[in-house]
């Protein structure tokens, strides 16, 4: 890719970044491939790179380490060990080895990922792991370098030799040593080596007194250090021995170098392939730094930057933050540097800009240090972070077009060499611009016009920006001038935008707004700094009536442009309050009719099983009946009026909610409503206390206030009928409602009553075509708390009240607690003959705590 001039890399900040990458590469592998990064404008290059910098950041996030563990440069190594007949040193053979195995998890990391990044596993796949040679070198040299005893039998040999005769050497020199001290002549108490050598110290003067050969002097002149004669022979042993070991250890690096040398090539891919992954794992970790994503590419030259943040600013508040952290944490005025990090760490303002589809040049004007130069620098450097690979912090919606060609006109670039001003430096570079730049370009202009007249620059500047809207070159040019406002504003493809400014503060907010001028606001900022308010009155007069109200009409345009954002945010914010509060309610009435809807499907279910308990006693009448030689048409009667109150109430178990229900309470022939919405024709038979249009309303129990505890009478969110608390669990409890047992949060119950006192009703059976009454008694029991002979008596009591009203099962409840209570009533119910069998209820019915009872 074409970048001009060469320092764009610094005037756009990428020198900067570069500089951050260096710091994360792990070795000059990396730092090599980084010095030879260059942008490109390969978009299929492009695609793969940032690919491979994204999945990596994923692997960085959510999967195992990467195993980069050892990232050395053995280049040199492979280098040496290119030659025949040359040997690497123990710890190049070590430093190999590590890389050898580093390439191999490499290899296997992604082997066994394939599937998920495929970028990544082709870089990997140029890897050639060589377990062999690593298992070679491993039995020759150890992690700390040393030649192994192992390596080879003669060495091992030659080692276990050398010990013996430097032990039987020590012996001799520590005899000699011994007799020299009893004589007065040495000097210390330990053999030492000088030479190679193994010799005693003995004092200058008694030398000849010592017989041997002096190896060597101290430093003072005062000590010599002499070979005995007695040890002459061991030495020489000893010294040719090591000699051998030497040579024997020659012999085996240069033997492993040769199996070195058989894998240089496919060594060297794999360092080239380390390279790969050591700037790859710096460029995903800057990339994870800056929160940075990577965009849709296109190649039609379209920028659509959201929320965009210039990343040098990033880093740059960040370290400022960082110093001011630390000062903060050394220094005692903590508030002040407190203060300082939280203004140095702020946010860097998001920039959202759009060029290349409706308009191929923006003109951006504003104030001075209002961030003009920074947003245009901003696409400059996310273009040049594209081009090297590095994903751009934006959000992930945004898109950003592959360039071939980078043209940047922005500082001062005058040289005193070339004899160059810095409006002839703008000048050339222009001339460059204007020669090669095409659609395939994007071009930076800061300052457009400036170093020269006013009107000449401001004409020269047009000129440029519309022969480069003609080539279809993407232009953001930065200026003062009101004409190029007037020519963004008329010429076809050009667009204005402008960096907001707070006229209540006249400080910049660093926010860009597309398609509105900007003022420069000289008056109003020298008016607030406190310039002779005639100099201000003189130099309106001077600008000229025409211009000055052209800046004030941007000014008010600017102002109302402001108010009415402010507007939209808060209308925004309510509808965004509105639109959750409209789901909000939503669920509740979905919650509502999911919890009706199983309370209709419980109360049919709970209709069903008393409906088949009343059969039971009808059936048990009836054969009583029959057994009276009572007329057959009246069984025949009750038969038949039996079936078809049981066919009712299967169709209506079967029958789905119907719409109309939604948002009313579920209606039953056994809650005392009245009749089925859109049922007209079917009304159910009043009971006693009804009108025959419906049931009287039922008073609204009161709220009493109090906790909740089991046996309480309570009410159900805003409903009217009590219920009975049967247990309480943490913060939920389970309530008898209408024969109906329920699980619900206990902060929807609202207690109207304490504890109801225990009734039984007996009623009777008339024979002979008398009135038929069932029997009613309990079918349930609640025995927590009481004694165990307390609750056998109350469980007695509701068996033969069961069997007498011919109840075929009954519950238990006697809580879990130590269990104690329950393995009493359970030995108590297996004397019964008259108890079938008994279990324990299911655990969103009671679980442990309750028993449920079959009678015979």
């Amino acid at each position: 890719m074409n970048v001009f001039p060469e320092s764009s890399e610094s005037k756009l900040g990428f020198d900067a970044l570069r500089r951050r990458l260096r710091g994360m590469v792990r070795s000059p592998l990396g730092e090599d491939r980084l010095d030879g990064m260059r942008m490109s404008g390969d978009v299929n290059w492009i695609r793969e790179e940032l690919g491979r910098v994204a999945e990596l950041q994923e692997i960085f996030d959510y999967d195992d380490p990467l195993p980069l563990r050892h990232v050395l440069d053995v280049r040199g190594t492979v280098r040496r060990a290119t030659p025949e007949g040359a040997m690497l040193d123990p710890g190049e053979l070590v430093e190999l080895r590590r890389v050898l195995i580093t390439l191999r998890h490499l290899h296997a990391f992604f082997e066994s990922r394939r599937g998920s990044y495929g970028r990544l596993h082709d870089v990997a796949a140029r890897i050639t792991p060589v377990p062999g040679l690593e298992h070679g070198i491993e039995k020759v040299v150890d992690d700390d370098g040393h030649v192994r005893d192992s390596a080879s039998p003669e060495l091992q040999r030659l080692r276990r030799l050398i010990i013996r005769k430097q032990a039987s050497l020590r012996e001799a020199l520590q005899d000699a040593l011994r007799s020299a001290m009893r004589e007065g002549h040495a000097t210390e108490e330990q053999p030492t080596i000088r030479n190679g050598r193994m010799v005693i110290p003995v004092r200058a003067e008694a030398k000849r007194k010592v017989q041997g050969f002096v190896q060597d002097t101290s430093s003072s002149g005062q000590t010599v250090y002499i070979e005995p004669s007695d040890c002459l022979d061991l030495n020489n042993e000893v010294r040719e021995l090591e000699g051998e070991e030497r040579r024997e250890v020659d012999r085996i690096l240069r033997e492993v170098t040769s199996a070195v040398r058989v894998h240089v090539e496919d060594i060297r891919e794999g360092l080239r392939a380390l390279a790969v992954f050591d700037l790859l794992q710096a460029k995903a970790r800057f990339a994870n730094d800056l929160d940075a994503v990577v965009p849709d590419l296109n190649v039609e030259g379209v920028i659509d930057i959201i929320d965009g943040r210039n990343p040098v600013l990033m880093f740059h508040f960040r370290d400022l933050g960082a110093t001011a952290r630390d000062t903060a944490a050394t220094a005692r005025d903590t508030a002040a540097t407190a203060r300082d990090a939280a203004a140095n760490a702020r946010d860097v303002v998001p920039l959202n800009l759009r060029l290349g589809d409706d308009y191929r040049t923006l003109v951006i004007t504003g104030p001075n240090a209002g961030g003009k130069t920074v947003a245009m620098k901003t696409v400059g450097l996310f273009a040049m972070m594209l081009g090297h690979g590095l994903p751009v912090p934006v959000d992930e919606k945004s898109s950003f077009g592959i360039f071939q060609q980078l043209y940047v006109d922005i500082g001062d670039e005058q040289s005193i060499e070339e004899d160059l001003s810095t409006f002839s430096s703008h000048v050339s570079n222009l001339k460059t611009m204007l020669a090669n730049a095409g659609s395939d370009s994007l071009v930076l202009i800061d300052e457009a016009g400036t170093g020269t007249d006013p009107a000449e620059g401001g004409a020269l500047a047009q000129a440029v920006l519309e022969r480069l809207t003609e080539r279809d070159a993407r232009t953001i040019a930065t200026t003062h001038h009101g004409t190029l406002k007037v020519f963004a504003h008329e010429k076809d493809g050009v667009e204005n935008g402008s960096m907001e400014f707070d006229q209540s503060t006249l400080s910049p907010t660093y926010r860009f707004q597309p398609g509105i001028p900007g003022s420069s606001y000289a008056f109003e900022i020298a008016q607030r700094i406190g310039l002779d308010e005639t100099i201000l009155e003189r130099a309106r007069e001077l600008v000229g009536e025409q211009k000055t109200a052209l800046e004030e009409l941007i000014t008010t345009f600017e102002s109302r442009t402001q108010e009415l954002d402010a507007k939209l945010a808060e209308a925004e914010d309510v509808a965004r309050r509105a639109r959750n509060a409209r789901d909000q309610f939503r669920r509740k009435a979905e919650k509502l009719d999911r919890e009706r809807e199983a309370i209709r499907h419980q109360a049919l279910k709970e209709a069903e099983r008393i409906v088949g308990e009343a059969n039971a006693r009808i059936e048990k009448t009836i054969r009583e009946i029959k057994e009276a030689e009572a007329e057959r048409e009246a069984t025949k009667g009750a038969r038949e009026e039996l079936a078809s109150f049981r066919e009712d109430l299967d169709q209506r178990l079967a029958e789905p909610e119907s719409e109309s229900d939604v948002g009313s309470e579920p209606a039953s022939e056994f809650d005392g409503r009245s009749e089925r919405p859109g049922a007209d024709s079917e009304r159910v038979a009043p009971r006693p206390g009804q009108t025959a249009s419906g049931p009287e309303p039922p008073e609204m129990p009161k709220p009493v206030g109090g906790s909740i505890e089991v046996g309480d009478q309570v009410v159900l969110d805003d409903g009217s009928t009590a219920a009975e608390v049967l247990e309480i669990e943490d913060d939920e409890a389970v309530i008898s409602l209408n024969s109906m047992r329920l699980r619900t949060a206990l902060d929807r119950l609202q207690k109207v009553g304490g504890k109801r006192k225990q009734q039984v009703q007996l009623g009777t059976v008339e024979q002979s075509g008398g009135e038929m009454t069932a029997l009613t008694a309990r079918s349930r029991i609640d025995l927590r708390g009481r004694r165990v002979h307390e609750a056998i008596e109350e469980v007695t009591r509701l068996i033969d009240e069961a069997l007498v009203s011919n109840l075929s099962d009954i519950e238990i409840l006697h809580g879990k607690g130590t269990g104690a209570l329950r393995q009493a009533i359970h030995e108590y119910l297996a004397e019964r003959e008259d108890v079938v069998s008994f279990e324990e209820a299911p655990w969103d019915q009671g679980g442990a705590g309750v028993t449920y009872v079959h009678l015979s």
